[in-house]
């Protein structure tokens, strides 16, 4: 069984022996928006989506016929939950989020960059998790207090959903899903004291680093439907989606349309800095735990982009009336979107972009609107 804990919802797929889905399930959850730059998730009803997702999935399935799941998930995205409870004193902080640009304009002020680039690869940008974590440690002491004196645990989705599925006992992550944090160094495998101290993290609270296959742990049949089954597959849902391509060798790419667009090219076993712009990332850990590498390109909003047409513009009622809106029209009229409505990503990396629609004449219908959406 494979879930897919993704940003708008979570889908869980039975797949046969052959590689044949045999059975699915799909629950979309709520977004929440604070404030203009905030994107925020409930972990109830994430975890009550992945419920509902898993059982319809399993509502033909004989339960004693699953021997494995894989759990893949939108990757930024910070999670607390309270170890013993398993509720969280928080909504997650959701990787679309863009609050925390001035804490990276003070860390990139203070001369952190180099070495949070050279470590991790990455950008000094709202989107990864550290910065979301110091946000919390200093906006928030009453719950920071929680996750110093140990009783609430912090990381990614992935985490979060086997310590649900495991009531509790696990609390373990895979290299590709903590190659997103800002805290793990790419190069030894392990998260980072230099790192976690930027960021005010104590080490304690992070999940421990396991390989991206392979038994991690088990699931607790009495809160996960019914299932007593190896958890046997972790990994960030683009280096899923790479690995869902046979991307094992140096050379092997992909680009995955979802809520975002995410382009990988897997590097072999050694980590290669980009001067394009580009993030270096683990693509896997091996049960030996040897590493490979991938370079990406993220674009924040793509698929998100109809759902702001459904849920913000109100131009559509579902989701897939959007291809025959646009089909409606032989052209947008001269009507572009820019999608930057959670910033930009690759190559410019600008949280404070905003998106933008122009080009608008008086004869501009809602279907150029669509079409020009579907083009960006």
């Amino acid at each position: 069984m494979s879930i897919d804990a993704g940003t708008t919802g979570v889908t869980a797929l039975v797949v046969d022996a052959s590689a044949r889905v045999v059975a699915s399930g799909y629950r979309e959850f709520a977004q929440h928006f604070p404030a203009d730059d905030r994107v925020e998730h409930d972990l109830g009803e994430v975890w009550s989506a992945t419920i509902a997702a898993t059982s319809e999935a399993l509502e033909n399935i004989d339960r004693a016929a699953v021997v494995a799941i894989g759990i893949t998930n939108q990757r930024e995205t910070w999670c607390l939950w309270d170890r013993e409870t398993m509720g969280s004193p928080r909504k997650a902080i959701v990787w679309q989020d863009r609050r925390t640009a001035p804490l990276c304009d003070r860390l990139r002020s203070e001369g952190h960059e180099a070495l949070i680039a050279d470590r991790t690869g990455l950008r000094l940008d709202p989107y990864f998790s550290g910065t979301k974590a110091l946000w919390i440690a200093e906006n928030e002491p009453q719950h920071w207090a929680h996750v110093t004196n140990g009783r609430v645990a912090m990381g990614t989705v992935d985490s979060y959903l086997i310590a649900r599925m495991t009531r509790g006992l696990e609390h373990v992550t895979d290299a590709t899903n903590a190659s997103r944090t800002l805290l793990f160094d790419i190069h030894t495998g392990a998260w980072s004291a230099d790192l976690c101290s930027i960021f005010d993290v104590p080490e304690s609270a992070l999940p421990t680093v396991v390989p991206s296959y392979g038994q991690v742990a088990v699931t607790d049949p009495a809160v996960f439907c019914g299932l007593e089954v190896p958890i046997a597959g972790i990994a960030g849902d683009q280096q899923a989606a790479l690995a869902g391509q046979a991307g094992f060798s140096e050379g092997a790419a992909k680009c995955t349309y979802g809520t975002g667009s995410f382009l990988l090219v897997h590097t072999g076993s050694t980590p290669r800095p980009s001067n394009n712009g580009l993030l270096t990332t683990v693509a896997l850990k091996h049960p030996d735990g040897r590493l490979d590498y991938a370079l990406e390109g993220a674009i924040f909003v793509t698929g998100s982009a109809v759902q702001w047409l459904r849920d913000g513009l109100q131009i559509i009622d579902s989701a897939p009336e959007v291809e025959e809106l646009a089909r409606s029209v032989p052209d947008s009229a001269g009507v572009v979107f820019v999608p930057a409505l959670t910033g930009l990503g690759a190559p410019d990396w600008d949280p404070r972009a905003r998106g933008l629609i122009a080009g608008i004449t008086r004869g501009t219908t809602r279907a150029h609107i669509a079409r020009a959406t579907l083009e960006a």
